[in-house]
């Protein structure tokens, strides 16, 4: 084993030189002992950057646990925070679901039965989880725009091709 790569573990990989260097720099400051792999190759040499892949950041081995947590504290939280919805308006949009999927069945075929399950994907994607109303207007809502697909696209065509 090469004596020089002996205690050094991964702890990152970095998107360029500079970011690699600017988070070496920031760990430095904190105490901490990182190098950067292939850091001279690639400043020496920087038209086998791609060659060589990612950067690879590494720290001692016994510094990792610490570098960790000292990352994740530093770093910007990426979720973002969903915008207040009621579950009233959720449910009112699960109802107008239901009532595109009747319609859909009876007087507008497959306009009103799209629009329901737009409509439909929309309570999915903002109540979480779904309450026992939504759920069962959106499963209502289902079963008639799969009753109204199966009637408008196997009847249909044969009603219209009578009427003209």
């Amino acid at each position: 084993m090469n004596r020089e790569n002996s205690g050094f573990v991964f702890l990152m990989d970095c998107a360029d030189i500079g970011e690699a260097q600017v988070i070496k720099s920031f760990l430095e400051s904190q105490g901490f002992h990182p190098r950067v792999r292939d850091e001279q190759t690639r400043s020496v040499a920087p038209h086998l950057g791609n060659l060589l892949g990612k950067l690879t950041l590494e720290i001692p081995e016994h510094e990792y646990m610490d570098a960790s947590q000292t990352l994740e504290s530093r770093e910007r939280p990426r979720l973002q925070v969903a915008p207040e919805t009621s579950s009233d308006d959720t449910q009112a949009l699960a109802k107008k679901a239901l009532w595109n999927a009747i319609l859909g069945c009876v007087f507008i075929p497959l306009i009103c039965n799209f629009y329901s399950m737009v409509l439909g994907y929309r309570v999915l994607r903002t109540e979480v989880p779904l309450s026992a109303k939504s759920r069962n207007r959106l499963l209502w809502a289902i079963l008639f725009n799969s009753i109204a697909f199966y009637i408008w696209l196997t009847i249909g065509p044969k009603f219209f091709t009578n009427l003209l």
